[in-house]
């Protein structure tokens, strides 16, 4: 197991097949929860302050100001819950055996994405790091491309923390796992009949 591949936690329930064993947990980038954290605050600073001016200054009804300060207090504690929430539930897992995405929004949505290893070929691993920002949180996405019998299939693996560290990784795992066996297989498929 590489080292700072799994993030903390009880990952074990993901393990579902025989000999399944954990490759790697992330989660999205905390600056991904943060930067919305923080705009939702310094809106309900600035309606805070409107607030004020309007309830204290204008007119004087300090009862109204202090039930519109309440009031954004409680929206802004819901708004970044709401957040965090999204952000600690967006786990991206990877087993020996399969690839699962998991997102889950407390009362609106959840979303389990599973791929099987051993019925996808990775044919492309793909790192996008725009900007000053990512490059200096060393955030990115990586662009796993796999081709399907039927179609081909993009799993994008969002604002992921140490990109590059990552994308190495999985470069190893999963393009290199791919190569094994396309190697084992072009050789059995090409060995000579010799009859019996």
């Amino acid at each position: 197991m590489e080292d700072g591949m799994i993030t903390k936690g009880n990952w074990n329930s993901f393990l579902t097949a025989e000999g399944e064993r954990l490759r790697f947990v992330r989660r999205r980038h905390p600056i991904v929860a943060v930067f919305p954290a923080l705009l939702v605050i310094f809106l309900a600073v600035l309606f805070g302050v409107i607030a004020f001016s309007f309830f204290v200054t204008f007119i004087f009804l300090p009862f109204l100001f202090l039930i519109t300060i309440l009031l954004l207090v409680s929206i802004t504690l819901t708004i970044i819950s709401g957040i965090l929430t999204e952000w600690y539930y967006h786990v991206y897992v990877l087993t020996t055996k399969r690839i699962l995405e998991m997102r889950y929004t407390p009362l609106f949505s959840n979303t389990f994405y599973d791929i099987l290893l051993d019925k996808v070929n990775c044919t492309e691993i793909d790192l996008k790091n725009n900007g000053l920002i990512n490059q200096l949180f060393n955030k990115g996405d990586i662009i796993i491309t796999f081709d399907r019998p039927t179609h081909q299939q993009e799993l994008v693996l969002k604002d992921i923390q140490k990109c590059n560290k990552l994308y190495i990784f999985l470069t190893k795992e999963l393009l290199d796992r791919n190569r094994e066996f396309s190697k084992t297989d072009t050789i059995w498929l090409n060995r000579p009949f010799l009859g019996s």
